[in-house]
């Protein structure tokens, strides 16, 4: 290990024969990191060195081992929202570093500082973008535990402005994460164990309250912090910007009035307030503990701002236009603190939930098409063989293209996880939306949520169910593959 004042690398120099430093543009307490140039591939890169302080051996070791730990978990995230690592290695014997993706665009930090508080849209599209890449973090059994403005990247894309998750390096890794050997040891030891004592892995303004408090995280820590983040960028103010712990961890337990003052000046439908607030709360099994699931709540919410069939914007490197708001002429219902019930639906049977007309449609070879929006939309699911155990699904526009978040218009799109899609007419003009849901197992059921609403289907009755949403005041269909169950068939016929 090499002391924070000892630079080890200068400008010029090569690592593994091909990464060369160009410019140092970060130093931390652990870190220095360079721009520099893949010569082999001739493209931008980041290299990332460890370095640390004389002092504690304990908290040294335990620095040390996070450090690696960062390169292995971002190996092992694949998502195009989380920053992509290329290689790593080691200086001498005892100081080592990862080469990552050059991300140009700056962090979330910088562009509410240089450009002000980001439109509800591209809130919308930024919290959706991290909410994917926590989603696959957390199958992982990883809870990243720092999740900040500083920790979101940036890359421009012709005009448009990608946002990835950074900085792994203080996640947790669960005892039950699906990894193999060497990624265990790769892991770092536990944080009082190693050092002798309790060290803060957390940003103090971003920090859920049970990190405060050293307790356990889980996939609610992080989302704690994305809610925070997404006020943030919606007002250009961090809520918790208290030097003093105690006084933050004790102010986080009045959220609602928080939440509820930092967004009075900004337009927002009820249901999102709601959601950011529940995000808030200060006991973690109060929050949504799903990524994915909260993504879509997230884009629900805000439709009544970003419009059904309206597109996020393409960055421009200029802060985002306002969103023009046209006042609801009652307002909108305050959302129950807890949610109803869920209600088990009878596969076949019609049923409204969430302002929805919901159906059943059995899939036959393996397919079937499903109508919405008045029976002006129809659009053909087709089951398709899992792949690395993930569903796959493939849609197929009968009547407008199809176009995944940020991307273009197409004739089909393939899913292996729940996803929004954009609708396009003649002209690629925007129609609508669509929802697709693989929904949440349970002990013998398949749990799709609207909002608070929530709907169960029996795996015995309804296999592979998959949910198509065309929106609130629209149209749903649960498609499912009917398989002949001769257990369910026989407890069937005994009932009757």
């Amino acid at each position: 290990m090499v002391a924070a004042d000892v630079a080890p690398l200068v400008l010029g120099d090569t690592v593994l024969e091909r990464y060369r430093t160009i410019e140092l543009i970060a130093k931390g307490g652990h870190s220095v990191v360079f721009r520099g140039r893949d010569e082999r591939l001739e493209r931008p890169v980041c290299i990332k060195v460890f370095t640390t302080v004389p002092g504690d051996a304990g908290i040294a070791q335990t620095s040390y081992e996070h450090f690696v730990q960062e390169a292995f978990a971002l190996s092992r995230l694949t998502h195009p929202h989380t920053l992509r690592i290329y290689d790593f290695g080691h200086l001498g014997e005892a100081t080592p570093f990862h080469v990552s993706e050059y991300m140009n665009g700056g962090t979330l930090t910088t562009q509410v500082k240089e450009h002000g508080r980001l439109d509800a849209a591209e809130t919308l599209k930024v919290t959706r973008a991290m909410c994917d890449a926590l989603a696959e973090a957390h199958s992982l059994g990883i809870v990243h535990r720092d999740v900040k403005p500083h920790n979101i990247l940036f890359a421009m894309v012709g005009t448009a402005r990608l946002a990835k998750l950074a900085d792994f390096g203080v996640a947790k890794w669960h005892e039950h994460a699906t990894a193999s050997a060497s990624s265990s040891a790769a892991r770092a030891g536990d944080t009082q164990v190693v050092s002798g004592q309790r060290m803060a892995m957390y940003s103090p303004s971003w920090a859920a309250p049970e990190q405060l408090a050293g307790q356990g995280v889980s996939a609610a820590t992080d989302i704690y912090s994305l809610a925070l983040v997404a006020v943030y960028m919606l007002t250009g103010r961090a809520i918790f910007a208290d030097d003093d712990l105690y006084e933050g961890y004790r102010k986080r337990r009045r959220s609602d009035e928080l939440v509820a003052e930092a967004l009075a000046a900004v337009e927002l439908p009820a249901a999102a307030r709601d959601l950011l607030a529940r995000a808030l709360r200060f006991h973690p099994d109060e929050r949504p503990d799903d990524a994915t699931l909260f993504g879509v709540e997230l884009a629900e919410a805000f439709e009544p701002i970003t419009g059904p069939a309206a597109r996020l914007p393409e960055a421009t490197g200029r802060a985002p236009s306002p969103v023009e708001l046209v006042p609801s002429a009652e307002p909108a219902p305050a959302r129950p603190s807890r949610p109803p019930p869920t209600r088990r639906l009878t596969v076949g049977a019609a049923f409204e939930v969430a302002k929805r007309r919901g159906g059943f449609a059995a899939m036959t070879n393996g397919q079937v098409d499903v109508a919405g929006l008045g029976g002006t939309t129809r659009v053909r699911v087709t089951l398709l063989p899992p792949t690395g155990g993930r569903r796959q699904v493939h849609l197929k526009g009968l009547s407008s293209f199809l176009g995944k978040k940020g991307g273009r218009p197409s004739v089909a799109v393939q899913l292996d996880g729940d996803a929004m899609l954009d609708l396009y007419g003649r002209g690629n003009v925007a129609t609508g939306r669509l929802r697709v849901s693989f929904g949440t197992p349970a002990a013998g059921h398949t749990v799709f949520h609207f909002g608070d609403e929530s709907v169960a289907v029996g795996l015995d009755d309804c296999p592979d169910a998959v949910l198509v949403d065309f929106g609130g005041g629209a149209e749903c269909a649960l498609v499912y593959s009917p398989v002949y169950n001769p257990t369910a068939d026989q407890r069937r016929r005994r009932r009757t």
